[in-house]
C-alpha cells in the first residue's frame, strides 16, 4: 500500500494596515479637539496633518497590495482633513465674535458728550498744539499767566520791544515764587525765546534789571528781565523756561502775539 505525503499548506501572511489605523485614530482625536477654539490651532492642526500624512502613506500601501482595509484608511484621511478645517473655522469664528463684542462695548461707552465737555476737550487739544515744537511735558499759558513749573510758580509778561545799551531787544519781566519748604535754584540760562520763524535763541546781554542766577528761600521771590535780540518779526513769540540744569523735562511756555 502506497502512502502519499501531502504537501504542507503555506498560509499567506495577512497584510498590515498600521498606517490606516494610525490615520483614523489621529483624525478622531483631532476632530474632538477641533471644537475648542484657539487651543485646536496647536492640537488639531498638528494631529490632523500627521493623520493626512499617515492616510496618504496607507493608501499608497493599499495600492501596492501590501496593506488592507482601504476604507479605514480613507476614513482616517478624511477625518484628519476635516479636523484641520474645523480648527481653523472655530478659531476664526470665535475671534470674530469676540471682536464684535469689543466694538459694541466701545460704541456703547462712547456716549455723546455734553457741549461743555466737548468744548473742554477741544480746548485741551488746541492747547497741546499751541505752538510748533510743543511737547507733552510743556506747561503752556498766555503771557502774564502764572504757571507752576518744577516746584516754582513763575509769571512772565508779554515780550515787548526795549531800547537797550546793547541794541534793540525784546524783553519779558519774569517773577519766580517759591511756595515750597526748601530752597530752589534758578538760572539765567534756563530761558530761551522761540521766534515766529521757528528760530530759538538764548538770552542776549542787556543792562537794567536783568534776571540773574541764584536760589530762592521758601516763601521768597526773585524777578528780573529776560531779553533777546529783536529781529522785527511779527507773529507768535514763545518764551520758554526749560530748567537747563534740572533733571525734569517739564518746560514752561508763555505765548505772546505781536
Amino acid at each position: 500500500m502506497t502512502y502519499y505525503q501531502p504537501y504542507p499548506v503555506q498560509l499567506q501572511p495577512q497584510p498590515k494596515n498600521g498606517f490606516g489605523v494610525t490615520a483614523l485614530v489621529l483624525g478622531i482625536i483631532a476632530l474632538l479637539m477641533g471644537f475648542i477654539p484657539f487651543v485646536s490651532l496647536f492640537t488639531s492642526i498638528p494631529l490632523g496633518l500627521l493623520g493626512v500624512i499617515f492616510g496618504i502613506i496607507g493608501l499608497v500601501r493599499v495600492s501596492k497590495r501590501v496593506a488592507t482595509n482601504k476604507v479605514m484608511t480613507i476614513f482616517g484621511l478624511v477625518a484628519s482633513a476635516l479636523a484641520i478645517l474645523l480648527a481653523l473655522t472655530s478659531s476664526i469664528a470665535t475671534g470674530a465674535f469676540i471682536g464684535s463684542l469689543g466694538s459694541e462695548d466701545s460704541t456703547t461707552t462712547s456716549a455723546p458728550v455734553a457741549d461743555g465737555d466737548s468744548a473742554r476737550a477741544q480746548q485741551e487739544e488746541s492747547e497741546f498744539d499751541a505752538f510748533p515744537g510743543q511737547t507733552e511735558d510743556d506747561v503752556v499759558g498766555k503771557a502774564g499767566e502764572e504757571l507752576a513749573i518744577r516746584g516754582v510758580k513763575i509769571t512772565a509778561s508779554e515780550v515787548t520791544p526795549k531800547n537797550d545799551t546793547f541794541g534793540n531787544l525784546v524783553c519779558s519781566k519774569v517773577v519766580l515764587k517759591n511756595d515750597g519748604d526748601s530752597e530752589v535754584s534758578y538760572n539765567v540760562f534756563d530761558w530761551k525765546l522761540q521766534y515766529p520763524s521757528g528760530d530759538i535763541k538764548d538770552q542776549s546781554i542787556s543792562g537794567g534789571d536783568s534776571l540773574n542766577s541764584g536760589e530762592i528761600a521758601p516763601g521768597g521771590t526773585a524777578e528780573g528781565d529776560v531779553c533777546f535780540e529783536d529781529n522785527g518779526e511779527d507773529g507768535q513769540y514763545i518764551l520758554i523756561s526749560e530748567g537747563l540744569f534740572s533733571f525734569s523735562s517739564e518746560r514752561g511756555a508763555w505765548i505772546t502775539e505781536r
